[in-house]
């Protein structure tokens, strides 16, 4: 027990228990998101608000998982596994925390999405939203006025309310293997490091077995019920049961998560020795055609935006989105290992004169991926607007997974969904239409989220010195998803809700969607330039991390 108190008395330990606590705390506000977007009736800026908390907790992994890989570089010096355990769990029962909080703090969250769900819809951004409320301090006092009591806001725990139970217990389940994912692949490169870069490249494969819970049966059935009750055809009861249920689900998955730890750990550890003596890392023209993959479905957004308008069904659109994010998820999961396994092989003989060129052959398959996503565009609209249809129709999606598995009509009726490519009658003047500052922000974001892990991944290999460069992926994907966040995704909810709301003509969501798709394959080019450079800052910021 001594000996225990002296591991967690380490000051930086302590920090990054109370950071884990935060991400938690704001990872379990999407949860308000459903109850604000019943009560104002924008769904989608709804969502974009949520993005807020994002940030933050984005924001907070640039530090913590990679000031974390340094306990691991001292873990591996002193062959002292166990005190690595001790330190891991420590943070585990930081997020536990984050969730409980995050629980009792279910109606201030509400409170916060309604002021800025306003506040949006009235500036028309994100960007100049936050700039006033940091400026002026009278809007300080909007934001405390906020906080409201603990409270259960007129729901009962235990009592339903119609709400199916099914998709509570997935939440508590996903939310122990969320938890825990990237700190099973951090111990788990401790244990083999032989194959480092692998092991922790592998977190996607414990975060990819919540990501389906989560996308196939969590969130649309909490989409379904928050659709339903704005078309009036719900009681508004049901989404404070469900919200109050499934934060309590985060609270009790988060403490399950200790159980979840050494398991995911040592299935890492294994997958990664498996990878590291494949040979489909070799084959760099294989992985290529895979990130081709990977972008085309990731470009489904934007059809999705177009369908959410033309069936007026806001929040099933996003949640059968998130499907379609998760096979990507997955896809990318499947990829990121092996870019690890190519970077293990290339560190261990020093043959580092063609990695770059490797890398820069699949940058270009997310080029092609983009380019067959505009292509496609139209075809992805067709197949939304179809499962949105029959998602309402069978009440759930993971019923019209099964249903189009193993029903062979269902898969002509998707073929038939196949539509010669289109921009919609999209013209360049129809860019006078649209917000610039967005779009340009878009390519942006797709440029430095193209080559994240890639650029984390040589620089590993290149500046072997570099701590826990790996790690600090997270810097250039963090960055990415914060300009995202901020500058992109608000205005894309905002005229994707002025068009359901009759303000905006829909020929505007067209151009949007269009343009959007376009900044993608710019975005994937301008990753050609920015790769050798990310490299370079992600050695920078661990020389800097390790001074910290």
């Amino acid at each position: 027990m001594m000996e225990y108190m002296e591991i967690i008395a380490d000051w930086r330990l302590l920090a990054l228990f109370f950071i884990s606590a935060l991400i938690s705390l704001l990872s379990g506000a999407t949860i308000a998101t459903r109850i604000a977007a019943v009560q104002t009736k924008k769904v989608a800026t709804a969502f974009a608000v949520y993005n807020i908390f994002f940030i933050i907790t984005r924001f907070a992994n640039l530090f913590y998982l990679p000031y974390l890989g340094i306990y691991v570089d001292k873990a591996e010096q002193t062959n002292n596994f166990a005190v690595l355990e001790v330190q891991i769990r420590f943070i585990i029962y930081g997020a536990a925390l984050g969730a409980f909080l995050g629980w009792l703090l279910l109606p201030t969250f509400v409170e916060i999405y309604k002021q800025a769900i306003m506040a949006i819809d009235k500036y028309k951004s994100m960007v100049k939203v936050l700039l006033l409320t940091l400026i002026y301090p009278k809007n300080w006092l909007k934001v405390i006025k906020c906080l409201k009591k603990p409270s259960f806001m007129g729901a009962r725990l235990l009592k339903l309310d119609a709400v199916p139970a099914g998709f509570l217990i997935f939440n508590v389940f996903a939310t122990a293997i969320w938890t825990v994912g990237a700190l099973c692949a951090i111990y788990a490169s401790a244990l083999n490091p032989e194959f480092k870069r692998t092991a922790v490249l592998l977190s996607g494969l414990v975060n990819s077995v919540a990501a389906i819970f989560f996308s196939l049966i969590v969130d649309p059935k909490a989409s379904l019920i928050t659709d339903n009750i704005v078309k009036g055809e719900a009681e508004a009861k049901q989404i404070y049961a469900a919200s109050l249920h499934l934060m309590a689900g985060n609270a009790l998955g988060s403490l399950l998560a200790q159980l979840v730890f050494i398991p995911g750990a040592a299935l890492i550890s294994e997958t990664a020795s498996i990878l590291g003596n494949s040979e489909i890392a070799g084959n760099f023209i294989i992985l290529a055609i895979f990130n081709a993959i990977v972008t085309l479905k990731s470009s489904t957004t934007y059809s999705s935006k177009i369908s959410a308008v033309i069936t007026k069904r806001v929040a099933t659109s996003i949640a059968i989105y998130n499907f379609f994010f998760l096979l990507t998820r997955i896809a990318q999961q499947i990829f990121a290992p092996f870019i690890g396994t190519m970077v293990d092989a290339a560190a261990q003989t020093q043959s580092l004169s063609s990695l770059e060129a490797k890398f820069r052959w699949l940058i270009f398959g997310s080029s092609a991926g983009g380019i067959l996503g505009l292509l496609m565009l139209g075809s992805f609209v067709e197949i939304y607007n179809k499962a949105i249809g029959a998602m309402t129709r069978l009440g759930s999606l993971e019923k019209l997974v099964i249903t189009f598995i193993t029903t062979p009509s269902a898969w002509l009726k998707a073929i038939r969904c196949i539509r010669p490519p289109t921009t919609f009658n999209v013209k360049l003047k129809d860019l006078k239409d649209i917000p610039k500052n967005f779009l340009i922000a878009n390519a942006i974001v797709i440029s430095f989220h193209t080559i994240g892990v890639m650029a984390a991944a040589y620089a590993s290999a290149a500046y072997p010195e570099a701590r826990g460069v790996t790690l600090l992926s997270s810097v250039i994907n963090g960055g990415a998803t914060i300009l995202l966040s901020l500058l992109v995704e608000p205005s894309v909810a905002v005229i994707t809700d002025d068009a359901i709301d009759g303000k905006r003509p829909i020929s505007q969501v067209y151009s949007m969607s269009v343009f959007l798709a376009i900044g993608t394959i710019i975005g994937t080019f301008i990753s050609q330039i920015i790769f050798i450079p990310a490299a370079e800052f992600i050695k920078f910021c661990s020389s800097l991390l390790s001074l910290i």
